[in-house]
């Protein structure tokens, strides 16, 4: 998916930068190794209701969650400027890896999955549009590439990342949002949890999408008001991606 580091947009470069990469890597591995787990393990409960009447429901979570996790995985090392500029062809084969086997399976089986949620309409719409923004910020990165404007595909890969990246912040808005609504409980939900939950997933869901989004586009109009978005001129001689 990449081309030579030589003409690519420099990462993100300093201790803050590496300690960010360090995090996101870390985050992200977790929440791989904790949500991904459930839809492949014989005999474990997945963590989203199931809708019973559609026996491809299921399924299509298992892909999702997988191909998902995939992404994670794989996704901070991408950013990585060791690899980036000493082995640019692992960091060729870890871009496609990440789009062909993370990103596109896992955003197209999401879109469907979030159909059939039986979270409500607000967390359907939410997902959708992730999934939708997912797809769009890849397909932009890859032409970018495509194109040599390396730039502009390390803008793109940003964003994508930070889609990518909504589902550990999902996870951690799903817990703030839940423990601050715990003294409700029983004066607003009557004491039932579900209720309760159901509030928070939605809060959570949209939330993942707004801030990450929102996150990412002032990061990215900062680093260019500062001049570190670097203009990369297209070059013939460079390997197409891909």
């Amino acid at each position: 998916m990449h081309a030579s580091s030589a003409h690519a947009a420099p990462p993100p470069s300093g201790r803050r930068g590496r300690l960010a990469l360090i995090l996101a890597a870390v985050l992200s591995a977790g929440i791989a190794l904790y949500a991904v787990p459930p839809y492949l393990l014989p005999g474990v409960e997945p963590r989203i209701e199931i809708r019973e009447d559609l026996a491809v429901h299921l399924p299509l979570l298992v892909v999702h969650a997988a191909t998902g996790g995939i992404a994670l995985l794989l996704g901070p090392l991408q950013f990585s400027g060791g690899v980036r500029r000493r082995h640019p062809g692992v960091h060729r084969l870890i871009g496609r890896a990440y789009l062909l086997v993370g990103v596109l399976p896992s955003a197209l089986t999401g879109i469907l999955v979030a159909a059939l949620s039986l979270a409500g309409p607000l967390a359907m719409a939410a997902f959708i549009v992730l999934d939708i923004l997912w797809l769009h910020s890849a397909r932009r990165a890859y032409s970018a590439a495509r194109e040599r404007d390396f730039a502009a595909h390390e803008r793109w890969m940003l964003r994508n990342m930070a889609f990518t990246f909504a589902a550990v912040t999902l996870r951690a808005c799903l817990g703030l949002y839940i423990a601050a609504q715990l003294p409700l409980l029983q004066s607003a939900y009557g004491g039932e949890f579900e209720r309760l939950f159901a509030v928070a997933y939605t809060a959570a869901a949209v939330s993942s999408v707004a801030f990450n989004w929102l996150f990412i586009e002032i990061y990215l109009r900062r680093k260019g008001s500062h001049g570190n978005v670097a203009v990369v001129k297209r070059t013939p001689e460079v390997e197409a991606p891909m």
